[in-house]
């Protein structure tokens, strides 16, 4: 350690730091405009210059190392005159435009401009006169106010690893934007336009519309992926106008994806719903709450003295705990009914059920920070940029600043496979055979024999898997000291995915990462709540807690907890329902935000079955095929309009706080279920979400709010107070907890040997879809400002597939399958595979669903549909 004093204060630092973080360690603040404390230090600006006592030098405190016994002055007539004379001359080519800069009132270098008296200059020159750079739909590049630091062009390289932005020209001459002049092609993250000190660069979507001091400003969770980022929304008149984000803040440690810093206007949209309505002579007219929910509550009343189970009900994964605890409280201690399922059903509960049953838990065994760790680290598929962008980021930094090797695994190449040791590649849908040959090679110690040696043969020869990759992958998983597996969408929707994600955890089992601190597998939910939604019980196979609900001292427990007699019947979920409805045994469904028609083809009957209902309750913000159908729609709000707590995919318990004004008289969905609950004269007694979370917290002590902040951040964090907060209760599983179950779990079960049929004929392709970075859902359709940079689905085609059949960008083609035929725009892409067609699953209508087999088939073992590919032909004749 090395003794240095700085403005009188001794303190005691590695000699590995600058002597910038020692001040920091001091409680001395340097000023900076280039230094970035996640970025390499560059020390261009020369602001934070501090003076050596000893020689009486001045250097610059952001690139110069520690040294025992060191003596440093930060402030002292020649820093000042230093400080004043760098800021002198970064005036020099500066517009005076701070009364119409968007950054004026926040801006650093006017604020330093202010503090060291350099508002004149005693240097001469021509001020900037460069155009703005208007191209982009999203950024502005203001050429004149920019002060060259290249914070902006560092963080696109360093932490978003995306390099759309660099230095253009040379000398005076040099401005910052995207190369050759040509319009900004980027993931339009903002993390440039978060970090540049001077307004440099500013968005269209706010421009001019604001001046800091108006706005208020409140820190919530961003409610879009399961990422769990902190975000700041800035309010005026309790209207968003801008979402930014603190350095250092929430498990993002200060970055936020496009969706979470642009995606907030689809919730002030006129599209939005303000009122309720009832259904009247086959229309839906508006009415008020008063006179909306006697009727309703007569209405349930009717259909619950039928029995049991006569009332289904469907809940999206977007809302927090509390919304889903009450959701199954309602339907199992109001309604008798234990017929209810989530939006997990269409995809997560085939990794959350093999996941519960070995391990007893949702909670991870490694998080983000495990990542940065590892030593190996396979992706098989997910693409974590576009699923849950704050995991790309850190397995992006796990690569280029701890050396990891990282192995991505999928048909298609995905972001992160340029920074791949390897990138093993294979047929559509080859995930499944691939995992279950990897978990057999690994539980046989290499001695691969009989059918499993066929399946490794089929592998390499119809799957076109290179085995030297694979080799050197089963090489590296066997010695790694530590490593994870990191899987997400794509898996969970595999027709077999159930089998898939138990081989995944037999082979995690054996390579003995269960037990081994830093080792494990990071699941990556599809939606923002999964996870919490499913710990609450919005499913009909658990209870709050993850206890088996068809499970009589589970059921006892909550009885005796709640107070009353649970009287539901067997339940069912998406599968059953469906079933229910079509032979009259359920007569009512209330959906929370879910839309079962959009998720099936018209083919499968699904808007007809639901047409039997006597009663369709839907809660929702937007109209929809089910809200069609419905006879009473209630207005629910948005995620930033209520409280709450969700549980990210690191597992931390992340609340979320209402903060803009209810739209018209929309309710959170706790509230609108409570007022229900009263109509039909069981009240459940909810007063608050705040009481639904002591409650629970009651109950399942664990889910006690938690989170994490990145090293470097300064600053107040809402309820924790410390710079590095620990969280309590852990976020991550109890690793002993799970390794006893796992172990009992395990026990004489070996990988399962996967058949898969979905291999592309001469001339064929496997159509299927995926997420988009630039949207959330559908719910973001609805947003005008991720329209402007993702307005419409355009069908991802391998650009050399292109080329041989004469197919240029923009073009419409047509995809035929056995069940239906539909019309796409085209966009070739290089990292789509020669037998793969790929469509942004935001975009599908009943058109693009027409293409998938029409009968409704769900797995076996988890429920879960299974029409998520099919095999297409391709022309490019006009649509009849």
């Amino acid at each position: 350690m090395a003794k240095v004093t700085i403005n009188g204060i001794e303190v005691e630092v590695d000699p590995s730091l600058t002597i910038l973080k020692a001040a920091e360690k001091a409680g001395i603040s340097i000023p900076t405009f280039c230094y970035h404390p996640r970025m390499d230090p560059a020390g261009s600006c020369r602001i934070c210059a501090v003076e050596l006592e000893d020689t009486k030098r001045v250097v610059m405190s952001c690139v110069t190392p520690v040294a025992d016994g060191m003596r440093v002055l930060t402030e002292s007539p020649k820093i000042h005159d230093a400080r004043k004379t760098n800021l002198e001359l970064l005036l020099l080519h500066h517009p005076l435009d701070c009364p119409v800069c968007d950054c004026g009132g926040e801006c650093p270098l006017q604020n330093m401009s202010f503090a060291y008296g350099a508002t004149e200059s005693r240097f001469e020159s021509h001020r900037n006169d460069e155009p703005e750079d208007l191209k982009s739909d999203v950024l502005i590049f203001n050429a004149n106010r920019c002060i060259l630091c290249g914070k902006c062009v560092r963080i696109c390289d360093e932490i978003q690893d995306v390099h759309a932005i660099g230095f253009i020209n040379r000398g005076f001459d040099t401005i910052i934007g995207p190369p050759l002049g040509k319009k900004l092609d980027c993931e339009f993250c903002g993390d440039c336009l978060e970090v540049c000190p001077t307004g440099a660069i500013t968005d269209h979507f706010v421009r001019y519309k604001y001046r800091p001091w108006q706005l208020e400003k409140q820190q919530t969770t961003c409610a879009y992926c399961a990422s769990g980022c902190q975000m700041l929304v800035e309010t005026e008149n309790e209207s968003i106008v801008r979402v930014t984000s603190q350095e250092g803040l929430g498990p993002n440690e200060g970055s936020i994806c496009v969706v979470g810093r642009f995606g907030f206007n689809h919730v002030q949209t006129p599209q939005r719903f303000e009122t309720p309505y009832m259904r009247v002579e086959q229309r839906l007219v508006p009415t008020s709450w008063d006179e909306l929910l006697p009727e309703l509550g007569s209405r349930l009343n009717e259909i619950r003295r039928k029995g049991t189970d006569r009332i289904a009900g469907l809940i999206s994964t977007r809302v927090p705990l509390e919304d889903a605890y009450a959701f199954q409280s309602f339907f199992r201690r109001v309604l008798r009914s234990n017929m209810i399922d989530s939006g997990a059903r269409y995809g997560f509960m085939n990794a959350a059920l093999p996941v519960v049953q070995a391990t007893g838990t949702l909670r991870p065994l490694v998080d983000h920070e495990d990542l940065l760790k590892a030593k190996v680290i396979l992706v098989i598929g997910s693409d974590p940029v576009a699923e849950s962008n704050m995991t790309g980021l850190f397995l992006k930094r796990a690569v280029r600043k701890q050396r990891a090797k990282l192995y991505v695994a999928d048909s298609e190449a995905i972001t992160l496979s340029s920074r791949a040791s390897d990138h093993i590649r294979f047929l559509p849908g080859g995930e499944a055979l691939f995992i279950s040959v990897l978990a057999e090679d690994i539980r046989s110690g290499g001695n691969i024999s009989g059918e499993w040696l066929t399946r490794k043969e089929e592998l390499f020869k119809n799957w076109n898997v290179d085995p030297g990759a694979y080799q050197r992958l089963l090489n590296d998983l066997k010695t790694a000291e530590t490593g994870i597996v990191v899987t997400g969408r794509k898996m969970f929707r595999l027709e077999n995915a159930s089998d898939s994600m138990t081989n995944l955890l037999k082979m995690i089992g054996n390579l003995g990462w269960i037990g081994r601190e830093g080792s494990g597998l990071l699941l990556l939910p599809e939606t923002a709540n999964d996870l919490g939604a499913l710990m609450m019980g919005a499913t009909w196979e658990w209870l709050p807690g993850l206890l088996d609900a068809r499970d009589e001292s589970s059921r006892k427990r909550w009885e005796a907890a709640w107070g009353t007699s649970l009287s539901y019947g067997s339940g069912g979920g998406l599968e059953q329902i469906l079933q229910g409805i079509e032979q009259g045994k359920i007569n009512a469904l209330i959906s929370l935000g879910e839309n079962p028609i959009g998720h099936f083809p018209p083919g499968s009957r699904v808007r007809e079955i639901l047409g039997k209902l006597d009663l369709i309750v839907s809660l929702d913000m937007f109209q929809n095929e089910l809200v069609d159908m419905a006879h009473f729609v209630l207005p629910a709000s948005s995620a930033f309009e209520r409280s709450g707590h969700f549980v990210s995919a690191e597992g931390f318990v992340q609340k979320t706080k209402q903060t803009m004004a209810n739209w018209g008289e929309s309710l959170p969905d706790w509230e609108i279920l409570e007022r229900i609950s009263r109509a039909m004269g069981s009240p459940m007694g909810i007063e608050s979400a705040e009481s639904i979370m002591a409650e629970i917290q009651r109950f399942l002590p664990d889910l006690s709010p938690s989170t994490r902040n990145g090293v470097h951040f300064v600053g107040g964090t809402g309820d924790i107070h410390l710079h590095r907060p620990v969280s309590s209760p852990p976020h991550k599983a109890n690793r002993e907890t799970v390794s006893t179950r796992f172990g009992a779990w395990s026990e004489n079960r070996n990988p399962v040997s996967e058949s898969v049929t979905m291999i592309p004929g001469e001339g064929e392709f496997v159509f299927s879809m995926a997420k988009s970075l630039f949207h959330s859902g559908k719910m973001t359709l609805n947003d005008p400002n991720l329209k402007k940079i993702q307005s419409e689905g355009k069908l991802r085609i391998n650009r050399q597939t292109a080329r041989k059949r004469k197919i240029k960008k923009g073009e419409k083609i047509i995809l035929s399958s056995a069940y239906g035929r539909c019309s796409f725009v085209v966009e070739p892409s290089p990292m789509v595979s020669e037998f793969e067609l790929i469509f942004p699953e935001h975009f599908a209508d009943a058109q693009v669903l027409a293409l998938f087999p029409p009968s409704m088939t769900f797995s076996s073992t988890t429920g879960v549909p299974t029409h998520h590919r099919v095999r297409v032909s391709l022309s490019t004749d006009t649509v009849s």
